[in-house]
């Protein structure tokens, strides 16, 4: 069994007191892979305490918007500060020492702009891709597509994509980035949600086994229980 550590949002409670936050899909959709999950509290004043157990894999979530630098526009969305500086050390850690990395959504955007990239904040997309509706991508250097989820506003476009990740699947009508790799540093990204509900069974197992090949561990058909 793979271990892993997954980052959390940084939200509050009814009472204004500062909470992680972690999706349950997450749990259901990364245990149905056989990988043993850790979540990252974004209020552990030790960083060494985090990482003083061994784990295979950083899992990067999404929610929320990140800070203006990293985006092309300027907002005054609500921040995740302890949150950002929480994910990069952890990012910079796994990176520094080999260490398997997952981004999606938020993840991805961040990585992105961690290493030179930038962020389109609430785009406006030329085909509109409504919240909550899946659409059809195509798979770089392939006449395949697929069709994924969308849970997201901002996004990544092809010139904005670092120079040192390869797109591996393209918005074509809205030159958006779905889904990028690093072989050398060993990351891989989504801008769609593979723990989420897919209108479309191929698009749910091309994810499924996208992530399973870039761990080295069998590719399987199971279809976890997740609404």
């Amino acid at each position: 069994m793979l271990h892993a550590l997954i980052t959390q949002r940084e939200g509050h409670n009814m009472y204004g007191k500062s909470t992680d936050v972690l999706e349950a899909a997450y749990v259901e959709f990364y245990e149905s892979l056989g990988i043993k999950l850790r979540p990252v509290s974004n209020f552990t004043r030790n960083f060494d305490d985090v990482v003083d157990e061994q784990f295979d894999l950083l899992i990067v979530t999404g929610g929320g918007t990140l800070h203006p630098g990293y985006y092309l526009e300027p907002h005054n969305a609500e921040l995740q500060p302890r949150r950002d500086a929480m994910e990069k050390q952890l990012i910079m850690y796994c990176v520094h020492n080999n260490i398997p990395i997952i981004g999606v959504c938020r993840g991805m955007q961040y990585l992105n702009a961690l290493f030179g990239g930038k962020i389109c904040y609430s785009a406006r997309f030329k085909v509109p891709r409504p919240r909550g509706t899946d659409h059809m991508a195509r798979i770089v250097k392939t006449d395949r597509y697929i069709k994924i989820n969308n849970f997201h506003s901002d996004c990544v476009y092809l010139e904005n994509l670092s120079t040192l990740f390869y797109p591996i699947v393209v918005d074509e009508d809205n030159g958006s980035v779905e889904a990028f790799v690093s072989p050398t540093m060993s990351i891989l990204a989504f801008q769609w949600h593979p723990e989420r509900y897919f209108e479309s069974e191929e698009g749910r197992l091309f994810t499924r086994h996208l992530i399973q090949d870039f761990l080295g561990v069998p590719r399987d058909n199971l279809k976890p229980d997740i609404d």
